[in-house]
């Protein structure tokens, strides 16, 4: 998952993300969910929640689910990450959402989550039974599902600097949220791995028999119109199209 915090001057918000998971795990592709605050999301058809949404005040949440080489982390009796993350969005900015987080006695499998308005933007992720916060500054960062929590892992690295590439071609020769589009799918579309690897997680885009990339986003938070836009690929980004916007009034 990558985030380009106040990183433009027209979207201070914009994040591009690969959903991996087992292929046999339901999901719904993002929508206007029922219900207020107005969120826009996609849905988990299986425990429920969500993996990244938006909503109307603003604020966009993402999580992943840490693990090793690919494979869940062994399961604890614990509350459903998706259900945090789709409470995340029920509140009216990232500073509100951090408080929440500082407050969090739930036990959870392994995750790493993040969220932003266009004012600030947190990281947080669980260690034992605490759920450890941080504060980003502007700039561009990534984040693996890699199952130690490493802002440098060299997965998140890799990426990093493909994202990097990307941000003076984008910022100078695109006007519209569209003409970003083939940039960054191109980066999240990327199998290359590291020098030695033969583990496919260390792909951006990840096939594996039973898992891998199953759908990727990119939204933008639009200034000019006061306005997320979510462009949602059904399938892995190498493969597939995105379609969209969904967009969402902020108000």
């Amino acid at each position: 998952m990558a985030l380009y915090f106040q990183s433009f001057k027209d979207y201070p918000l914009l994040v591009a993300a690969n959903r991996d998971e087992h292929f046999d795990r339901p999901s719904a592709a993002p929508a206007l969910l029922d219900g207020l605050p107005r969120i826009v999301a996609g849905r988990d058809l299986r425990a429920g929640g969500t993996w990244l949404g938006v909503n109307e005040h603003g604020s966009l949440v993402g999580i992943l689910n840490r693990r090793i080489n690919g494979d869940a982390l062994p399961p604890t009796v614990a509350r459903s990450r998706g259900a945090l993350c789709m409470e995340l969005l029920q509140l009216n900015s990232a500073q509100a959402a951090r408080q929440r987080i500082d407050a969090d006695r739930y036990r959870y499998n392994p995750f790493t989550i993040l969220f932003a308005d266009k004012q600030n933007a947190y990281v947080a992720y669980n260690d034992d039974e605490k759920i450890i916060a941080q504060e980003l500054q502007p700039g561009l960062h990534v984040f693996s599902s890699a199952a130690e929590f490493d802002l440098n892992s060299a997965k998140a690295e890799r990426a990093h600097a493909r994202f990097a590439s990307s941000l003076t071609p984008l910022s100078e020769n695109c006007r519209e949220p569209q003409e970003w589009l083939p940039g960054l799918q191109n980066i999240l579309s990327d199998h290359s791995l590291g020098d030695g690897s033969d583990n496919p997680g260390d792909a951006i885009c990840v096939h594996r028999e039973a898992s891998g990339t199953v759908s990727s986003s990119v939204i933008f938070l639009v200034q000019a119109r006061s306005r997320f836009d979510t462009f949602f690929c059904p399938g892995p980004p190498c493969q597939e199209s995105f379609t969209g916007p969904l967009g969402l009034t902020i108000r």
